[in-house]
């Protein structure tokens, strides 16, 4: 009795250390992503440099480095967001991105719509954010993109 409880134990130990091992490396990837996907967005101009959502093979929103272009985000809300995903290299997990400004507002477009893409996370089992400060329409303002499972 006693070997089977020790057994029973050892086993539960094992697969608990297993889920949060899994854990911890679905995080680090998650996290890797989010930062890769955000770099490329604040601190390239895409390709091809002046890209559209018909020839875009690399998203990058920036006019240049932390300075996010106002055409190119018209683009890139434009994008479907299965193709946004693939480009960016998050294609497993879903997003949400936003460009906020300090007191919080929304940032908008200069012909209008607020610049939002992709669901919030409302039940989602991971969620890593990524925040960066840009300048968008000479202010600053912070872009965020979650991703999320």
């Amino acid at each position: 009795m006693i070997f089977v409880t020790a057994l029973a134990l050892a086993m539960f130990s094992l697969d608990y250390t297993m889920n949060q091992n899994q854990l911890q490396l679905q995080s680090a990837m998650m996290e890797n992503a989010a930062m890769s996907a955000s770099d490329s967005l604040i601190r390239q101009a895409g390709v091809p440099q002046d890209w559209t959502a018909a020839t875009v093979t690399t998203i990058g929103l920036a006019s240049r480095d932390n300075v996010l272009d106002e055409t190119k985000l018209q683009e890139f809300l434009d994008l479907d967001g299965n193709t946004t995903k693939n480009l960016l290299g998050i294609g497993n997990y879903e997003y949400y991105f936003d460009v906020r400004y300090p007191n919080g507002t929304l940032a908008s477009l200069p012909g209008g719509g607020q610049i939002v893409k992709g669901s919030y996370p409302s039940s989602a089992t991971a969620i890593i954010p990524a925040e960066r400060h840009v300048i968008y329409m000479e202010e600053i303002a912070r872009m965020r993109l979650i991703l999320w499972i």
